[in-house]
């Protein structure tokens, strides 16, 4: 971008040296003309004192329209390029009361156009006895000419000697990079030093203007690429939020799709995805359902007969295989149950009320609810966090407590005699281990014990009862509270469960 400004600059500037040069060019013309009129037509003279080829015709020879006409009558002139290097001035002259055109070809700004230009003041001023008067009002040349008197202090500062600078002599001064020149001369007609300029040779940029131009460039490079950065971030951010709401169970949410170009390719190709993943978890959803709905209406007819059978028997043996057969109905049935509670939770988003809860009364009450239930194991709690604002979290109550009681009873299950339950907080996190005394999860199974229907071998085995499902369920649970649940090694060595979740929820 640097290099493209500094190029409009450098052709600004070129635009601007040339149609100086024209202007100053037009103004010699226009001070030629009158030496041509005083010599009733004569061109030779004013041609070789300038070094410009000079010739004079009738309007009509020349092919003007009507407004370049109109043009010369006021006063001014007109430049044709005839080519390249050559530029054609044309200035109205009045001979004998005749108009006509002077016309003068210019190839190339010379020394000798300031020669002549400082002859032809200094004749004027010998015949127009006005012209002093008319030259210190700065009336006397064209506008277009850069010329005016000095003053006597200017003159000094600029120390210029009148002895050897008497026009057409005169001394040339030019910027250092050559851009710039003015020229100096002494008229002893008005006994003043006199200017022409400045006339400007070449365009060169200064350094200080690549300096102002490398800035500039490099300000507008910073808005463009912020500009650009700013409107990646931003599409960057909807496909965040978007991708972060499916994450969150919200599988209708959909990327605004605003532009044809990548990011909007992408946001159309997301979109594809989230549909596609909506429909596949929709039919998963309804599969599950309906199996599962199918599945309990011959498992509660089989209880039915199975309990009536059971009443009838009078055999020890018949009984006691019908009892097994009613247990293992009551197995399948919690399974399916199990099932539908782990479909809830993977269906995405289950809807789940946030409400400030008591950790250290839930976790009392699930290790109640256990001793009532197995008299296999000692079951203790304990927690050091006593302040009302650490023990109070926003949960969900109905299914952090279903967590929290597979975690317990997981530990009973596999503990040999001892499970121990600990409520913490520390630093806005909440979090509850479970602990038991029992042969331990080896490390290598770390991170798939909570993978739906994982089952472990050696100590975890089938014997000990379970189905798959209840650390998966545990899982997606402190998942959707923002959490994060853990395996790790009791201090007996058994197996240590560990969940960690936000002490206020926040939109998890």
């Amino acid at each position: 971008m640097a290099l493209s400004t500094i190029s409009s600059f450098w052709l600004v500037g070129h635009v601007n040296e040339k149609q100086q040069k024209q202007n100053v060019l037009g103004g010699i013309l226009l001070l030629a003309a009158k030496q041509v009129q005083q010599e009733n037509g004569n061109v030779d003279a004013v041609s070789e004192l300038l070094g410009v080829p000079l010739t004079i015709g009738p309007v009509e020879t020349f092919q003007l329209g009507r407004i370049e006409e109109e043009r010369l009558r006021q006063g001014g002139f007109l430049q044709r390029q005839t080519d390249r290097d050559t530029l054609s001035v044309l200035v109205k002259v009045e001979v004998n009361e005749k108009d006509l055109i002077l016309s003068g070809s210019f190839r190339f700004f010379r020394t000798s156009h300031i020669r002549g230009t400082l002859t032809l003041i200094q004749k004027m001023l010998k015949r127009n006895s006005e012209a002093i008067t008319l030259l210190s009002n700065q009336t006397f040349l064209p506008e277009s000419l850069p010329l005016r008197i000095l003053s006597h202090s200017e003159a000094q500062y600029l120390d210029l000697q009148a002895s050897n600078m008497t026009a057409p002599n005169h001394v040339a001064r030019r910027k250092i990079d050559g851009g710039e020149g003015r020229f100096y001369s002494w008229l002893p007609e008005i006994q003043r030093f006199i200017e022409l300029g400045p006339i400007t040779f070449n365009q060169n940029l200064t350094l200080q203007s690549i300096l102002v131009v490398i800035v500039l460039g490099a300000i507008l490079s910073g808005i463009t690429v912020y500009w650009l950065v700013h409107r990646f971030e931003l599409n960057l951010q909807h496909l965040e939020r978007a991708s972060s709401r499916i994450a969150s169970g919200h599988l209708n949410s959909r990327v605004k799709v605003a532009s044809p170009d990548a990011f909007g390719r992408l946001g159309e190709a997301f979109n594809r995805m989230a549909e596609q993943i909506q429909r596949l978890m929709g039919v998963q959803k309804e599969m599950i359902r309906a199996v599962s709905h199918e599945l309990r209406t011959p498992i509660a007819r089989m209880r039915f007969g199975v309990q009536m059978l059971e009443d009838s028997a009078t055999d020890n043996f018949l009984v006691k295989q019908v009892q097994d057969m009613d247990q293992d109905l009551q197995e399948l049935d919690e399974l399916v149950d199990e099932i539908l509670t782990y479909a809830r939770l993977e269906e995405g988003g289950p809807i789940l009320e946030f409400k400030a809860a008591n950790m250290l009364d839930l976790v009392d009450q699930v290790v109640q609810e256990t001793r009532r239930r197995t008299d296999k194991v000692d079951i203790q709690w304990h927690s050091q966090t006593t302040q009302t604002e650490h023990i109070f979290s926003d949960i969900e109550y109905r299914y952090m407590h279903r967590a929290i009681q597979n975690l317990v009873g997981n530990a009973c299950r596999y503990a040999k005699a001892k499970v121990f339950v600990e409520f913490s907080f520390d630093n806005d996190i909440c979090r509850i281990d479970v602990e038991d005394d029992g042969e331990g999860i080896p490390e290598k199974d770390w991170d798939r014990v909570f993978s739906p229907f994982t089952r472990l071998d050696d100590s975890r085995t089938r014997a000990s009862g379970g189905y798959g499902l209840g650390l998966s369920i545990v899982r997606r649970i402190i998942y959707w509270h923002g959490g994060t649940s853990l395996v790790g090694r009791s201090r007996w060595s058994g197996a240590k469960m560990s969940l960690l979740w936000p002490k206020s929820h926040h939109g998890y």
